[in-house]
């Protein structure tokens, strides 16, 4: 997103959490502005201990409306978390960074940021291929068919093509990923989505998006900004669709979900593709641990309350007998390709379905709703 070029829209951006407008302004214009300096958040300790710098001033600002703080841009792309604003004043203002809305981003961050340049590095070396089925004219008019090219998640494919069948036309159309490193944006992008927006907390996986977007040759109308779901950056009624791929387990859903549907426009769609508590996630993780080193906390009913937001929604639940049984065989390092647990994760859910209440003990799950 080249907002130092003024080439890109800035227009549904605004404050995280005063959701005011903003100005894409140099910060010597800001300065003038507010006839002050502005100055960084003091250096903070996150909810692990360590010490968060701040992003600090940038030569180019999106500065609020009502000219109390600006945010930064770093390397082309908003900073728009509420703990980065800039504010005027003579000293630094302190963030309480364990404030649940922003705890888990700030201890993430590191080892977020860190897996995003190692894919890099693959994107780099290997190119598109390496992270994308590469596709022809024909497959990219028909997504998400054939299956193979577009499904790539191995322990949850099914709940990731109901989304994806879920959020519907793309041609013209606006969409959202809401965190992770923009693999399914891309897709969206390939498949004819008129604008494509990944809302990240992390700069790393938002830096890795827009170059994957760029050499898949779908960069043009491909945005990045960092910022958290539960404090969306994003105008209200913006987008046609919101996809969330593995994240929302990650967010308070009680404020992203409200937020998801807040920027929706009437009639919009969200679809997310999540782990859930089934009755022997505590058994598992207790004996193999859990699948990546960040917190993870499955998804919930409780959690899932605030689809209410929703005009309709829908949880589809999926694995029941088999998909804990391929994570197993992961952690042992006997890793399988995509196709076997489609055709088996097909026949287990056919089973379940036959038996009453089984289905509903299924740990991969799609959150599906309309506006």
């Amino acid at each position: 997103m080249n907002l130092e070029k003024h080439q890109e829209p800035v227009e549904i951006l605004i404050c995280p959490a005063t959701k005011l407008g903003l100005k894409l302004v140099t910060l010597e214009m800001a300065e003038q502005q507010v006839n002050g300096k502005f100055h960084p958040r003091a250096d903070s300790l996150n909810a692990k201990g360590k010490v968060s710098k701040a992003a600090g001033p940038t030569e180019w600002v999106l500065l609020r409306e009502d000219l109390e703080c600006a945010y930064p841009i770093v390397e082309g792309i908003p900073i728009l978390l509420a703990p980065e604003a800039l504010s005027v004043g003579d000293e630094q203002k302190s963030f309480d960074l364990t404030d649940p809305r922003y705890a888990e981003a700030y201890e993430e961050m590191d080892f977020y940021n860190e897996e995003a340049s190692d894919v890099v590095k693959t994107l780099e070396q290997q190119g598109v291929d390496a992270i994308l089925s590469p596709t022809s004219d024909e497959e990219r008019a028909s997504f998400p068919a054939p299956w193979y090219r577009w499904v790539d998640t191995v322990y949850d494919s099914a709940a990731l093509w109901d989304a994806y069948i879920h959020l519907g036309e793309r041609k013209g159309r606006r969409f959202m990923q809401l965190g992770g490193k923009g693999t399914h944006l891309v897709k969206f992008a390939l498949a004819g989505a008129a604008e494509s927006w990944l809302v990240t907390p992390m700069l790393g996986e938002a830096l890795f998006a827009r170059e994957l977007a760029s050499m898949a040759g779908v960069g043009g109308g491909f945005r990045c900004v960092v910022g958290i779901a539960e404090e969306l950056p994003i105008q209200s009624s913006t987008f046609d669709a919101i996809f969330a791929g593995g994240c929302l387990h990650h967010m308070q859903t009680e404020l992203a979900l409200p937020e998801a549907a807040r920027v929706l426009q009437k009639g919009g769609r969200f679809a997310a593709v999540e782990p859930w508590r089934a009755p022997l996630y505590a058994i598992g993780t207790k004996i193999l641990g859990k699948r990546e080193d960040a917190y993870c906390t499955p998804l919930t009913p409780k959690r899932v309350d605030a689809m209410n937001e929703f005009s309709s929604s829908e949880l589809v639940q999926h694995g029941t007998i088999t998909r804990y049984a391929f994570l197993a065989l992961g952690k042992f390092g006997i890793n399988v390709n995509k196709y076997i647990p489609w055709y088996v994760g097909k026949i287990d859910d056919a089973v379940c379905s036959v038996i009453p209440g089984m289905r509903k003990m299924g740990s991969s799950i799609a959150v599906l709703g309309r506006k």
